[in-house]
């Protein structure tokens, strides 16, 4: 088994020295391509107008002074294939610092890194803990090789990842695994006014008190509040077949 490691919240996070570590304990073949500095939030961005640069940290271990996406790029088109050009079974972005629940998929670039993975064509999970503080990673990387063991890398299909979320508890405390959607939610009150120290006006885009739509399904953030282990499948696909069919004919010339 041959494992690439990605994530978004830099090269010294703890989250993804704690996976690397794990798997390299269990003598599977694991690489780290990860940024050189946080880009959190940085969604699908990659970097075309400015040079990219590698640093190799050890062996199998590189930081790249660019995006989430770009050290998914770095990574398949030119440092692995620099080292034996491995066939990587599975890419893993995390673990992440703070939960990618809702509508943060939009924005994260945990998530967004194991997309660019599943576009090279290679099965990938992005794996959160759901805090932004104290986070307990051993319970994480538990939480990751019962997900293995059960067989969850033979189950990722064609155009799709797998979303993980985990509680951020002791592993005896967790209350399951559940399959679940992955909801719609809006932050409010997103921009904060300010001034600097030169009394110019300056703007921080945060976002507090996250409004989730009603759902008659089970949700990501209500299962990890149920110190669940959440898990969401999602499929990498824009089209709205059903509104190509229905508008089909009257467009038609």
């Amino acid at each position: 088994m041959n494992i690439l490691l990605v994530n978004d919240d830099g090269i010294t996070s703890e989250g993804i020295w704690a996976l690397f570590n794990s798997i390299e304990g269990k003598g599977y073949n694991v690489w780290m391509v990860a940024p050189k500095f946080e880009k959190s939030a940085q969604s699908h961005a990659i970097t075309t107008r400015d040079p990219l640069r590698v640093e190799q940290i050890q062996d199998r271990v590189w930081s790249v002074n660019g995006t989430p996406a770009d050290c998914v790029i770095v990574a398949f088109e030119y440092l692995l294939k620099q080292h034996g050009n491995p066939q990587i079974d599975l890419v893993i972005s995390g673990i992440n610092a703070g939960q990618n629940i809702g509508d943060d998929v939009l924005y994260s670039g945990t998530v967004a890194a194991a997309i660019e993975a599943m576009c090279f064509g290679h099965k990938a999970l992005a794996l959160s803990i759901a805090s932004y503080h104290n986070q307990k990673y051993d319970t994480a990387v538990h939480v990751f090789w019962k997900l293995f063991e059960r067989g969850i890398v033979d189950l990722i299909e064609h155009r799709e990842i797998f979303n993980v979320n985990i509680p951020n508890v002791e592993i005896e405390e967790l209350q399951g695994y559940v399959v679940c959607q992955t909801g719609f939610r809006r932050y409010r009150e997103m921009l904060t006014r300010t001034v600097d120290q030169r009394d110019r006006e300056i703007f921080w885009i945060t976002g507090n008190d996250p409004v989730f739509e009603k759902s008659d399904y089970k949700l990501d953030l209500h299962m990890v509040k149920e110190n669940k282990v959440a898990i969401s499948p999602l499929k990498i696909d824009f089209n709205n077949y059903e509104k190509i069919k229905s508008l089909g004919k009257r467009f038609e010339i």
